[in-house]
């Protein structure tokens, strides 16, 4: 979310509000460009984030419940400099998209050490840079001379701010020192000397600033009258003194596309109003995905494999297919055997007629010139073998192959259903287990619980709804019983559904569980959905198969359109 200045002195206020006087109890690493920090202020758990990366921003979001569990080596140094912080303030500097965390810290020997962190919102040049006594601790982005030829940013090197920082912010002036700032440093437009005099002005809000003094902005400021100038100090004061006060973020619809403002505009369309910046800030990056957090990154490891075992899919799939010529170099060798009385050496072809079909037709076969006829008999008799060895080992890799894919898939699927801390980390476990991804050396604080899958109450009976395959598993081969019916989507990635009864079943009450079981599949947004059930005691699992994967002697199928149930709250 690309803010102006100004409209980051009112995130900043929202930020000394919450967190003033706050200790920092925790910090996290949440991806290479984002620092979560876990922060205690006013008797209240705040969670406060700062990302320099496709959307750079600070601010205060819910709850993050996947965390990394291994600590980055810039973590532990962090947590040594700054843990058990106490923030004293938020400050914005000189009006511009950077804003600056002080933090002070009571050493063992009784010594204060003080600790600023620049947050510098700048696009792609954007950083998180710690800094203690003007030099510089570390940085979340390394600049190297290579990399900017104008300011290295880099541990043991002197902070300095970065170009244009120089102007001036609005809230430092009142009316007459407005006037005489243009007055006196006034060149260009009026729109070119407001940006030259002031930090933060976005087009919309200096737009909104000249339509009340009836200017468009490329007026020369040198024909502008006093009195004008003075309406313009006016219009200036109006807009510092709502933004004073300015607690909400507003999102107006102009010329089709989404302007965010601080305060009221005379424009556009209100589309929404947010109560927080935060809330504005956090919904954009929620929505766009621009943190990676461990669940994320999780996600685009499974997703990798899955890329991956396609590939190696449609190979083993060529090479069965390159198996047709099986039959024609067995037919070569036979020929060849039978006219091996010709003397074809230092020949690329011989023509022969072909005894072995019914018309006798002549056929060309091709030849390895240094062999005698009977030694290329034998390479084609060679390539008949080997290709018949393949059929069987390659039937028996792509079935392997679209095991794995299905399993690999049905993780995938598992991510749309967590939405706790706990069946986020039953994924990891699962994939750790299954050898995705490195085992943790850290073990969980805590045990996960085996009933953490879904159990909905319907007229009908009793709904078990695993969450993944852990799930899945737990609920088909040890939870239910044989009397219960399972359902899953047919060849669609999905839940175990296991429905135990209350009351005899019919067909209108599978059909609407099995409506159900479509919901809780990757073809929860299409229709005419086939969807597999039968009794739990037909239900096996294949040896040595992964998680999830099951096997029955007979079933039933039946197409329906998922149907979300309506005691279900996602």
């Amino acid at each position: 979310m690309n803010l102006d200045g100004l409209t980051l002195s009112v995130l900043c206020r929202e930020l000394n509000e919450q967190l003033q006087s706050g200790q920092i109890q925790r910090l996290y690493q949440i991806d290479k460009h984002t620092l979560l920090f876990k922060v205690r202020a006013f008797n209240n758990d705040v969670n406060l984030v700062i990302t320099v990366g496709a959307n750079p921003a600070i601010y205060i979001s819910k709850p993050i419940q996947d965390l990394p569990k291994e600590p980055s080596s810039l973590t532990m140094f962090l947590r040594k400099h700054i843990e058990s912080s106490r923030i004293t303030k938020v400050e914005q500097i000189n009006g511009d998209r950077i804003l600056c965390v002080h933090l002070d810290k009571l050493e063992l020997d009784g010594s204060i050490a003080t600790t600023q962190i620049y947050i510098e919102l700048m696009g792609k040049y954007s950083n998180a840079i710690f800094v203690q006594q003007g030099i510089i601790l570390e940085s979340l982005i390394h600049v190297s001379p290579i990399m900017n030829r104008e300011r290295s940013i880099g541990p043991k090197l002197t902070y300095e701010l970065p170009p244009n920082a120089n102007r001036v912010s609005l809230f430092d002036f009142n009316h007459l020192e407005i006037v005489n700032l243009i007055k006196s440093f006034g060149d260009g437009t009026v729109a070119q000397t407001i940006r030259y005099i002031f930090n933060g002005f976005g087009k919309h809000l200096l737009d909104y600033v000249l339509k009340k003094v009836h200017l468009n902005g490329n007026e020369s400021i040198d024909s502008i009258e006093r009195d004008r100038i003075e309406q313009l100090a006016l219009s200036l004061i109006d807009l510092q003194e709502q933004l004073k006060h300015a607690s909400y973020l507003y999102d107006y619809e102009l010329n089709g596309k989404s302007v965010l403002s601080p305060i009221r505009l005379d424009e556009g369309t209100l589309q929404h109003t947010y109560t927080t910046i935060s809330e504005a800030i956090e919904q954009e990056i929620v929505a766009k995905g621009s943190i990676h957090t461990a669940d994320r990154e999780l996600e685009k490891i499974i997703t990798h494999a899955i890329a991956k075992e396609e590939v190696r899919h449609q190979k083993i799939q060529d090479e069965l297919n390159d198996t047709d010529k099986m039959e024609t170099y067995k037919l070569y060798g036979d020929l060849l055997m039978i006219n091996s009385y010709l003397q074809v050496k230092y020949e690329s072809s011989v023509e022969v007629q072909n005894l072995l079909a019914d018309d006798n037709k002549m056929i060309t076969i091709p030849l390895k010139p240094q062999l005698t006829i009977v030694e290329n008999a034998q390479w084609y008799y060679k390539l008949y073998t080997k290709l018949k060895n393949r059929i069987v080992s390659g039937r028996y890799q792509l079935d392997q192959s679209n095991i794995k894919l299905d399993y690999l898939q049905s993780i995938l699927y598992s991510f749309s259903l967590a939405n706790t801390r706990e069946a986020l980390e039953e994924i990891r476990q699962e994939c750790m287990d299954a050898g995705i991804i490195k085992k943790s050396k850290k073990p969980l604080s805590y045990k996960l619980d085996k009933s953490n899958y879904i159990h909905l109450e319907i007229p009908e009976g009793d709904l078990y709804i695993g969450r993944n395959n852990q799930q899945n598993e737990y609920l088909t081969h040890r939870f239910a019983k044989p009397t219960d019916m399972w359902f899953h989507t047919q060849d669609i990635q999905g839940s175990h559904l296991i429905l135990r009864p209350n009351q005899e079943l019919d067909d209108m009450v599978i059909s609407q569980v099995a409506k159900y079981a479509a919901y809780f599949s990757k073809a929860r947004h299409t229709s005419k959905v086939p969807v597999d059930y039968t009794y739990i005691k037909n239900i096996k699992k294949p040896p040595k198969s992964p998680l999830g994967i099951v096997i029955f002697s007979t079933h039933q199928t039946m197409i329906v359109e998922p149907e979300k149930p309506p005691m279900y709250d996602e």
